[in-house]
Protein backbone atom coordinates (compact mmCIF):
# COMPACT_ATOMS: atom_id res chain seq x y z
CA UNK A 1 0.00 0.00 0.00
CA UNK A 2 1.44 3.32 -1.07
CA UNK A 3 0.90 6.30 1.21
CA UNK A 4 -0.24 9.63 -0.17
CA UNK A 5 2.28 12.49 -0.17
CA UNK A 6 2.01 15.24 2.43
CA UNK A 7 3.29 18.83 2.34
CA UNK A 8 3.43 19.69 6.04
CA UNK A 9 3.74 16.30 7.73
CA UNK A 10 6.85 14.12 7.52
CA UNK A 11 7.14 10.62 8.96
CA UNK A 12 10.64 9.24 9.47
CA UNK A 13 10.61 5.77 11.00
CA UNK A 14 8.08 6.22 13.77
CA UNK A 15 8.72 9.93 14.31
CA UNK A 16 6.18 12.45 13.05
CA UNK A 17 7.16 16.06 12.35
CA UNK A 18 5.02 18.98 11.23
CA UNK A 19 6.28 22.26 9.74
CA UNK A 20 3.48 24.77 10.30
CA UNK A 21 3.89 28.56 10.45
CA UNK A 22 0.44 29.97 9.63
CA UNK A 23 -3.13 29.13 10.57
CA UNK A 24 -3.95 28.07 7.00
CA UNK A 25 -1.02 25.67 6.96
CA UNK A 26 -2.14 24.34 10.35
CA UNK A 27 -5.62 23.54 9.04
CA UNK A 28 -4.13 21.78 6.02
CA UNK A 29 -1.71 19.88 8.26
CA UNK A 30 -4.63 18.68 10.43
CA UNK A 31 -6.34 17.34 7.30
CA UNK A 32 -3.11 15.59 6.31
CA UNK A 33 -2.83 14.05 9.77
CA UNK A 34 -6.40 12.77 9.52
CA UNK A 35 -5.59 11.25 6.12
CA UNK A 36 -2.39 9.61 7.42
CA UNK A 37 -4.25 8.15 10.41
CA UNK A 38 -6.77 6.56 8.05
CA UNK A 39 -4.01 5.16 5.82
CA UNK A 40 -2.01 3.72 8.70
CA UNK A 41 -5.20 2.34 10.25
CA UNK A 42 -5.94 0.43 7.04
CA UNK A 43 -2.37 -0.79 6.89
CA UNK A 44 -2.60 -1.96 10.51
CA UNK A 45 -5.85 -3.85 9.86
CA UNK A 46 -4.24 -5.65 6.92
CA UNK A 47 -1.24 -6.63 9.06
CA UNK A 48 -3.48 -7.87 11.87
CA UNK A 49 -5.34 -10.05 9.36
CA UNK A 50 -2.04 -11.43 8.02
CA UNK A 51 -0.89 -12.11 11.58
CA UNK A 52 -4.09 -14.00 12.31
CA UNK A 53 -3.72 -16.19 9.21
CA UNK A 54 -0.03 -16.81 10.01
CA UNK A 55 -0.91 -17.96 13.54
CA UNK A 56 -3.64 -20.24 12.20
CA UNK A 57 -1.23 -21.76 9.66
CA UNK A 58 1.33 -22.40 12.39
CA UNK A 59 -1.30 -24.10 14.55
CA UNK A 60 -2.48 -26.22 11.60
CA UNK A 61 1.10 -27.31 10.94
CA UNK A 62 1.44 -28.59 14.51
CA UNK A 63 -1.86 -30.44 14.32
CA UNK A 64 -4.70 -30.52 16.81
CA UNK A 65 -4.21 -31.38 20.44
CA UNK A 66 -5.66 -34.87 20.06
CA UNK A 67 -3.53 -35.55 16.96
CA UNK A 68 -0.37 -34.67 18.86
CA UNK A 69 -1.25 -37.12 21.67
CA UNK A 70 -1.75 -40.06 19.32
CA UNK A 71 1.19 -42.35 18.76
CA UNK A 72 1.87 -44.99 16.19
CA UNK A 73 2.80 -45.21 12.55
CA UNK A 74 -0.51 -44.00 11.07
CA UNK A 75 -0.75 -41.05 13.46
CA UNK A 76 2.84 -39.96 12.74
CA UNK A 77 2.27 -40.22 8.99
CA UNK A 78 -0.91 -38.19 9.32
CA UNK A 79 0.99 -35.52 11.30
CA UNK A 80 3.79 -35.50 8.74
CA UNK A 81 1.39 -35.02 5.81
CA UNK A 82 -0.47 -32.37 7.79
CA UNK A 83 2.75 -30.42 8.25
CA UNK A 84 3.55 -30.69 4.56
CA UNK A 85 0.07 -29.62 3.48
CA UNK A 86 -0.15 -26.71 5.92
CA UNK A 87 0.65 -23.58 3.99
CA UNK A 88 3.63 -21.75 5.38
CA UNK A 89 2.94 -18.07 6.09
CA UNK A 90 4.69 -15.56 3.83
CA UNK A 91 5.92 -13.56 6.81
CA UNK A 92 6.68 -14.62 10.34
CA UNK A 93 4.38 -13.77 13.23
CA UNK A 94 7.18 -11.92 15.07
CA UNK A 95 7.88 -9.72 12.04
CA UNK A 96 4.19 -8.88 11.73
CA UNK A 97 3.97 -8.06 15.45
CA UNK A 98 6.91 -5.66 15.19
CA UNK A 99 5.34 -3.90 12.20
CA UNK A 100 2.02 -3.60 14.02
CA UNK A 101 3.87 -2.15 17.03
CA UNK A 102 5.60 0.41 14.76
CA UNK A 103 2.29 1.43 13.20
CA UNK A 104 0.72 1.79 16.65
CA UNK A 105 3.59 4.09 17.63
CA UNK A 106 3.13 6.14 14.44
CA UNK A 107 -0.60 6.48 15.13
CA UNK A 108 0.15 7.67 18.66
CA UNK A 109 2.69 10.19 17.36
CA UNK A 110 0.22 11.44 14.74
CA UNK A 111 -2.30 12.06 17.51
CA UNK A 112 0.23 13.94 19.65
CA UNK A 113 1.28 16.01 16.62
CA UNK A 114 -2.39 16.83 16.02
CA UNK A 115 -2.74 18.09 19.59
CA UNK A 116 0.36 20.26 19.20
CA UNK A 117 -0.90 21.79 15.96
CA UNK A 118 -4.30 22.49 17.50
CA UNK A 119 -2.56 24.27 20.37
CA UNK A 120 -0.52 26.30 17.92
CA UNK A 121 -3.68 27.22 15.99
CA UNK A 122 -5.23 28.51 19.21
CA UNK A 123 -2.20 30.71 19.84
CA UNK A 124 -2.12 31.97 16.22
CA UNK A 125 -5.77 33.00 16.13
Amino acid sequence: MKLSPARYISILGTEVHAAVTTAAEGKTALKEIRQKKNEFGLKRRALVYQQKTAKEAAERAQGTRTDRRKTGLVASLRRLFGMIQARAPKRSVAELESQIHDIDEILFNLESCKVQIEGKLLSLS
